[in-house]
């Protein structure tokens, strides 16, 4: 199909005119147009057999259903879809070796991929305005409906890009994991939909009206819009770095470490604003120890999983480490100060030095945050203990860095499995163990404190016990690093001797 528009939108982006020429055919509008009139067809004629005294609400509130859910999973499914077919024919490395810029190339993909599912889509939009007309919907909701839309197809389209070069070319395992993280999306918004339809409908009579943020009350409209599409936008910013990287180098880590610094300094602040609240859902407020402690472990939980993908964003595998070993062992060093000195500057910044002190740094940071949020609570010994808490995961989640910084140095190809696999073993075999053998952590909680959330069993565990058990934590940390150490060593020698072979 050649229009003049489309050879203009050539001159903008090449990848686009690309994309467009290859799926704008003949029989692919016509499926799309026939689907997309049939459909609202179907729907008008079914809804209006079934719901007389309220039909505009009710194809007001399908539709609204339907679009994004089309938008969202079919856009990502097609994504995934096309660069595995660029994958497996070959193209996908000759399209990187073009003169375009690879924002041009992505963002061509992003507009030009799911181009059909654009126009089946834009053909149901008049019939959806003219339903939330019908239904007394204020058009300028309406818009911002359309914006939380277009954003969260940003956010979940640039997410399918990055899940593909990350090598997962399985369509329906992205498109499913869009399905699960967009529903809760899409409950809030038609949820609020009818909030807004309803006239007598009390926002006060639920809990969530309750919600702030940093003390902005999240029970707003306007203010959890206003949050839902701050949250897009800085996401879609940091996964489209990542996406960046990922497309110029396939064999660099997913971020770089001042990255991470970033983006873990948006993430902690992004939890613990939900923690400063002026109302009866503040937590510093309270002087019950089982709400706080739930609030922290549910925090907890939730940064373990942060840190456990942050880990595998930053660390390198084996021919970047053993390239950095070889350049460490050849580097002439300059005596500076400690901060200043070249090894340090190399494990906060370099790309391609092993990972474990930028952890330890997005660590700090994460502490520092939450330690300050503890520090206001109203209790002393309930300070403590959550500090010892927080202390304890902290170690943990620096002996998981080290040891898979330590497996990914493997000479097996099969390294970023074992991995994996190691980490995810020993963050779920202990808890689902000691659940098995009936040892609950109220009961024992000193073999709970062995565990990724030791959070839980802190309270019920002596201070000796506590202390005994960071300082074995210590321990494996330090043979374990010393053991790292130990492989970048023989590996700078071998690399070295190799070289000077040749």
């Amino acid at each position: 199909m050649n229009l003049p528009w489309i050879e203009r939108l050539g001159d903008w982006n090449p990848q686009l005119l690309r994309e467009l020429k290859g799926h704008l055919k003949n029989r692919n509008l016509l499926i799309a147009v026939s689907i997309s009139l049939l459909t609202q067809f179907l729907l008008l004629t079914y809804l209006y057999e079934q719901a007389h005294y309220s039909f505009w609400e009710s194809l007001f509130s399908t539709l609204n259903w339907i679009l994004p859910l089309i938008l969202l999973l079919a856009g990502v499914y097609m994504l995934i879809t096309d660069l595995g077919k660029e994958e497996r024919r070959g193209t996908l490395n000759f399209i990187r070796l073009s003169p375009q810029s690879s924002q041009s190339i992505l963002i061509g993909k992003m507009l030009g991929v799911p181009i059909i599912v654009y126009l089946g889509v834009a053909l149901a939009v008049p019939l959806h305005l003219w339903t939330a007309i019908s239904a007394g919907v204020p058009f300028i909701f309406i818009l911002s409906f359309y914006l939380l839309i277009g954003a969260g197809c940003c956010f979940f389209y640039t997410a399918a890009l990055l899940y593909a070069f990350l090598g997962g070319f399985q369509a329906w395992a992205g498109t499913f994991l869009s399905f699960v993280f967009a529903w809760p999306l899409l409950q809030i918004l038609n949820f609020a939909m009818d909030l807004v339809r309803s006239k007598d409908f009390d926002l006060t009579s639920i809990n969530i009206y309750s919600l702030q943020w940093f003390h902005l009350p999240l029970g707003s409209v306007v203010l959890a819009e206003g949050f839902i599409m701050l949250n897009f936008g800085l996401w879609t910013y940091w996964i489209w770095q990542a996406l960046n990287r990922r497309f110029s180098n396939a064999n660099a880590t997913l971020i770089s470490k001042k990255q991470s610094y970033w983006i873990t300094g948006c993430f902690e602040v992004l939890l613990i604003g939900f923690c400063l609240q002026n109302n009866v859902l503040n937590p510093a407020r309270t002087s019950d120890y089982g709400f706080l402690s739930l609030l922290t472990l549910v925090f907890e939980i939730i940064n373990l999983l942060w840190f456990v993908g942050l880990i595998a964003a930053l660390s390198p595998h084996r021919q970047s480490l053993q390239t950095w070993a070889r350049y460490r062992r050849e580097r002439v060093s300059k005596r500076r100060g400690f901060w200043k000195s070249d090894l340090v500057q190399d494990l906060i910044w370099g790309e391609k030095s092993p990972a474990v002190v930028a952890v330890a740094i997005n660590l700090g940071i994460k502490t520092a945050v939450w330690g300050a949020w503890i520090l206001s609570w109203p209790a002393n010994s309930e300070k403590m203990q959550a500090i010892l808490g927080l202390i304890l995961s902290l170690n943990w989640i620096l002996i998981y860095a080290v040891i898979v910084q330590s497996l990914l140095f493997m000479k097996t190809d099969k390294r970023s499995l074992w991995a994996s696999m190691t980490v995810t073993a020993l963050i779920a075999f202990p808890p689902v163990f000691f659940g098995l053998l009936s040892m609950p952590f109220y009961k024992n909680p000193g073999v709970w404190l062995l565990t990724a959330f030791p959070l839980m069993a802190v309270k019920e565990a002596s201070v000796i016990t506590v202390f005994m058990v960071i300082l074995g934590q210590w321990s494996a940390m330090t043979l374990l690093s010393l053991q790292l150490r130990r492989q970048m060593r023989l590996a700078g020698v071998s690399a070295s001797k190799a070289l000077f072979a040749k």
